[in-house]
């Protein structure tokens, strides 16, 4: 079994942006950081996010998403994002953990502890913070998240020479990914079995999308 601490899909988007020339930050973490702490804002660290954090201080996709910084004095961080995030929305979206934002948009990333596998490993969701609050699921980990990314980049168009100073065609994510999130055979399985539904009830758009790419009847 993979350890859960490995991040092949987080080495395989920065393959993938490196081979299509998409522009992307990373900077490792600040030296007098010690070790990744255990929770933020009362919920468990992912140990797979804590892995990341181990090794990327600022992940920045643009156009597509950036990862917050555990802490820092001037951006967004971590740790006040969800401490916010605690104040400002109910449960069970108060119960997230949000690690990482839509490059242009309030969307956001986030871990959902309560269903955490017996690792400790959290799946990730997508969540829609501009009408009635709700979430879909996009990967069983946050790995997976990375790899299911790659794929979603790897798919889209590159630029005709004509285009390549213009503003990048927007495609979205998830909502054009459908494919890539449906190979994650452990995520498919766990929305078949209805983890997801009370994160998703508000939305009938979200449930009929999920319905498409989970097969789920």
């Amino acid at each position: 079994m993979q350890s859960v601490t490995a991040l092949p899909g987080f080495e395989r988007l920065l393959e993938v942006c490196q081979g299509r020339a998409h522009p992307l930050k990373l900077e490792p973490p600040l030296s007098s950081g010690g070790p990744v702490e255990p929770s933020v804002a009362g919920q468990p660290m992912d140990p797979q996010l804590a892995a990341l954090y181990a090794r990327a201080g600022l992940l920045w996709v643009r156009d597509e998403f950036y990862l917050f910084p555990v802490r820092h004095e001037q951006r967004p961080d971590l740790h006040r994002v969800n401490a916010h995030w605690r104040k400002d929305w109910v449960a069970p979206f108060g119960s997230l953990l949000v690690f990482a934002k839509d490059d242009r948009l309030a969307y956001c990333y986030a871990t959902v502890p309560s269903l955490a596998d017996a690792r400790g490993v959290q799946p990730v969701v997508w969540v829609d913070v501009y009408e009635a609050l709700y979430a879909v699921p996009v990967a069983s980990c946050v790995d997976h998240f990375f790899t299911t990314y790659a794929r979603y980049l790897e798919d889209a168009p590159k630029p005709s020479a004509d285009e390549e100073d213009a503003p990048p065609r927007r495609r979205t994510f998830p909502w054009n990914a459908s494919e890539a999130i449906a190979r994650d055979t452990e995520l498919v399985r766990r929305v078949q079995a209805g983890h997801f539904d009370f994160l998703m009830k508000e939305s009938a758009r979200a449930r009929e999308w999920v319905e498409t790419w989970a097969g789920r009847l």
